[in-house]
């Protein structure tokens, strides 16, 4: 191989390396502070590819330039099992509660042909699941008369009496929008967390009364990016050329979207961390938090309770199936004084996002 096309080949890895660093240190700096890190934080897997290929190429071609890409991912190797997860031996846990996070996406209330058979598939895996705890993000109840039930059919099908909702969308017709927690157990204290940068995005924290021992769950829902039509035609459109003339800027307008969506995130995170480390009581958070593995937000929380996929998961773990690439956004997390096992990304697709559920109890 000729001189040039070595150096080439070197100068690439050495970005590609400062790429993958960079991304490393997304999720220490606030992306306030410095956005575009937050966006190397995203695009985290095409680094680590990008580094393994050249660990590949280095060996054939001169090997001791592959400890440039090898010595590069094994600074960051804790993030690499933050994104994927092999569990040989799980935990074992004393009279575990089983705990599920799920985003519904209102149930697909909006697709009038389809909504009735698909809230009626979200009951009968709930039903067959049978969750002690179930937190919902982008819950919908209607509370006029219809027939598009959901909180009391909940109620019903786990038996679970407890709740605790907080609605940020007042729609017409008593139509509400918003994040709920049930409980097989009793609720005995209830708290917001409201973001001044974005009344659209929340989290509830309830105190649980769990067979004599209080943990307080909270529940939220973080940072949305609100893509509109346009913006997930840029990653592959409908076929249709309907927004082929946004297209051509469509990357910048995706920037400026993802840069306002990192930069609430950090923000709203910061502040229910903040309210994890008051809690008087054992903590589970669950929640949609818009973010991977590899950013500011998932550190929040990260620094502060065990990741229950990484504790009991295997595999990627993606749980978002809309149309804008992504992977992990959805989570459990919970204090270091529980212990987690079998967690589950569930394979469905009633949603855009898939729901995920452990088992939670005492060492």
């Amino acid at each position: 191989m000729g001189k040039w096309l070595k150096r080439i080949l070197l100068s690439l890895n050495v970005l590609t390396s400062i790429a993958l660093i960079g991304a490393y240190l997304a999720t220490h700096i606030s992306p306030n502070d410095f956005p575009f890190l937050a966006f190397l934080g995203l695009s985290y897997p095409i680094w680590l590819i990008f580094s393994v290929i050249f660990i590949i190429i280095w060996l054939f071609i001169k090997r001791r330039y592959a400890l440039i890409p090898l010595l590069t991912i094994a600074v960051g190797f804790n993030h690499l099992g933050n994104y994927f997860a092999i569990t040989m031996n799980q935990p074992k846990v004393e009279n575990p509660i089983k705990v599920m996070s799920y985003n519904v996406h209102v149930f697909d209330f909006f697709d009038l042909d389809n909504r009735m058979d698909n809230r009626n598939r979200i009951f009968q895996f709930l039903e067959k699941e049978d969750p002690a705890i179930v937190c919902f993000q982008e819950f919908f109840q209607h509370n006029g008369a219809t027939d598009f039930v959901t909180r009391d059919t909940i109620t019903t099908i786990l038996d679970a009496p407890y709740y605790h909702e907080r609605y940020t969308h007042d729609m017409a017709f008593e139509r509400y929008f918003g994040t709920v927690t049930f409980s097989k157990f009793p609720i005995v204290d209830k708290g917001e967390i409201a973001f001044d940068n974005d009344p659209n995005n929340f989290c509830i924290f309830s105190d649980i009364d769990v067979n004599g021992q209080i943990i307080r769950v909270f529940n939220g829902h973080i940072g949305s990016i609100r893509f509109q039509n346009k913006d997930y035609d840029f990653f592959g459109g409908d076929g249709t050329g309907r927004y082929e003339e946004d297209r051509k800027k469509g990357g910048s307008r995706i920037y400026d979207r993802l840069k306002v969506a990192f930069e609430k995130r950090a923000i709203q995170a910061e502040k229910i961390a903040i309210e994890i480390e008051k809690s008087p009581y054992p903590v589970i958070l669950c929640g949609d938090l818009n973010d991977t593995p590899v950013s500011y937000c998932y550190r929040q929380f990260n620094s502060l309770l065990t990741d229950a996929f990484t504790e009991s998961g295997n595999g990627i773990g993606s749980t978002y199936i809309g149309k804008m690439p992504a992977n992990r956004i959805d989570y459990i997390f919970h204090s270091e004084d529980l212990l987690s096992t079998g967690f589950i990304t569930h394979p469905v697709d009633f949603s855009d996002h898939k729901p995920i559920s452990c088992l939670v109890g005492m060492e």
